[in-house]
């Protein structure tokens, strides 16, 4: 007689099809194995992008005992461990934030956990740095217990590879009236703020200046409560345009983007205009200027969006033009130019509600991407002029890296993690002939750095993905349910991969005095 996990016993056939393709991929981009396809000349750790796993015990479970990863069906994901953001700084860490009510810092190069920042009481969403004026660095994270902490950010370096556990120098208890769920620090006339917004509908203002130059500051003072919004707010950017003046941007639950600017007297919020286009959630911002040729924008207006024609080295003659990208559960992703000089004239309000603001909305992207899935971040390139490129790179419920090399190309699928992707950064890696763990290289690359609920961090080098094969492993769909012909995904109908035993250096596993402080967090956490 067969036994039933009491995980799977109010499960449909498709959650358990979830889940046993969930565990299969786990093992089959776990970077641990061969893959299968036996054609492909990239090994296993450059095909799956030289995964960090986040939670010390996965390669065992990968190695030991793969089934028990899909023991709790189509919510099988990395536990405490999911990735909900995460950002890469100039020097070359990766920030992550988790679900277990922390933030972690990793070398880029070696994998290395260097520090995990605790003290929150539930998952931490959303974090962001602010630089004090003796060139110090503060973390600032905002966490589902409604607290605003404060680290004092470490300095690590390669030689020294215990991991330290900063606590906070400043808790702001209660700081929001529910869920914080984005942070975000920005400069408005040349003084520094943070905002917070969440499941409370409303974006908090805080000064930030007392940080700068506190050893030990005592607290943070609110300055406005914004509440245009209808709906809980996902994500919040901000942009400093042209002529110095800083535009706060928000994004909420029900789709509707809004642009704010600081009111340099009242310090109050007030919305300038909406950027529409979705019909649900939109879940990342991205702003920025992007390089537009000159023979392209001859007939352009210079506003606060648009510069004046420059000439780079090479004698060739451009514009910055300011944009904001956007990417939704509507399974969408969007590009819409900021200048009201650049809108189409015949574009019609697409919202049934009247728009908020004192300017015309921008009522439709210049570049509009769709999905077969929810989309959960995106990386438009343009806005990083720097590296010349014009590649966007979305990602989210359906797993894969999409490269799209223009924006009007047919996207490059990436087969990169086993559950939804979350958020992607952008890594110029400097030449390094010594690095442990990615090859090494003698001029700077681009790199693209994503992260996921599946508790891993992938780490892939743009220029070699269109090489890359394309996806092996098929999500299940939910009609196939409702066709019996169809009803062929079970544990064993995918393709099993070849098992490895793990390797001696590898970089993610902690030492037993590591596990038992972590352990002993997770549970005061707990209760």
């Amino acid at each position: 007689m067969q036994t039933t996990s009491n995980a799977t016993l109010f499960q449909t056939s498709y959650s358990e099809a979830l889940g046993a393709y969930r565990a299969r991929k786990a093992v089959h981009t776990s970077g641990l194995v061969s893959p299968n396809d036996a054609s492909s000349t990239l090994t296993a750790n450059q095909r799956y992008g030289y995964p960090i796993h986040l939670n010390p015990n996965f390669g065992t479970a990968v190695v030991e005992n793969p089934d028990d990863l899909a023991v709790e069906g189509s919510g099988a994901d990395g536990g405490r461990y999911r990735v909900l953001d995460m950002k890469v700084d100039e020097e070359r860490w990766i920030w992550t934030s988790e679900a277990g009510g922390v933030v972690r810092q990793v070398d880029v190069e070696s994998g290395v956990v260097r520090a995990v920042y605790r003290g929150a009481k539930a998952p931490v969403p959303g974090f962001d740095f602010i630089t004090t004026e003796g060139g110090g660095k503060l973390l600032v994270t905002g966490s589902w217990d409604r607290a605003i902490r404060v680290y004092r950010v470490v300095d690590r370096n390669d030689d020294d590879d215990k991991v330290v556990y900063p606590t906070p120098v400043l808790t702001v208890p209660n700081a929001m009236d529910d869920f914080i769920k984005c942070v975000h620090v920005f400069l408005s006339d040349g003084k520094p703020y943070i905002a917070t917004a969440g499941s409370d509908k409303s974006i908090i203002v805080w000064d930030a200046s007392p940080l700068l130059n506190s050893s030990t500051p005592t607290t943070l003072r609110s300055l406005h409560q914004s509440k245009p919004h209808l709906r809980p707010i996902n994500t919040l950017s901000s942009l400093t345009t042209l002529r110095g003046t800083t535009h706060l941007y928000s994004a909420d639950s029900m789709g509707r983007i809004l642009e704010h600017t600081l009111n340099p007297k009242s310090l109050r919020l007030e919305v300038l205009r909406e950027i529409q286009g979705f019909s649900t959630a939109v879940y990342d911002l991205k702003l920025g200027f992007a390089r537009v040729d000159e023979s392209d924008s001859a007939n352009w207006k210079e506003d606060e969006f648009v510069s004046e024609v420059k000439e780079d080295d090479e004698g060739e003659r451009f514009r910055l033009v300011g944009e904001i990208w956007a990417c939704s559960g509507d399974k969408s992703a969007a590009g819409y130019r900021l200048s009201p000089s650049l809108q189409p004239s015949s574009g019609k309000s697409s919202s049934k509600t009247i728009p908020l603001g004192t300017q015309p909305p921008l009522s439709t992207p210049y570049i509009h991407l769709p999905h077969t899935d929810f989309v959960k971040s995106i990386l438009p390139l343009p806005l990083f002029p720097t590296t010349n490129l014009s590649s966007i790179i979305t990602g989210g419920s359906d797993e894969h890296l999409h490269i799209y090399p223009t924006p009007s190309s047919p996207p490059i699928l990436i087969e990169a993690h086993w559950h939804e992707l979350t958020s992607l950064a952008l890594y110029i890696r400097p030449p390094s002939p010594n690095s442990p763990i990615l090859p090494p290289s003698s001029t700077p690359e681009v790199w693209i750095i994503s992260a996921s609920l599946d508790a891993s961090i992938r780490r892939f080098n743009l220029a070699t993905l269109p090489s890359f094969p394309p996806p092996q492993l098929v999500k299940p769909s939910p009609d196939d349910s409702e066709k019996p012909h169809q009803q062929q995904w079970n544990q064993y109908s995918i393709p099993p991969t070849a098992h490895s035993k793990l390797p001696t250096d590898d970089a993610t596993q902690m030492t037993a005095e590591e596990e038992a402080e972590l352990a002993e967090l997770m549970d005061s956490d707990d209760n």
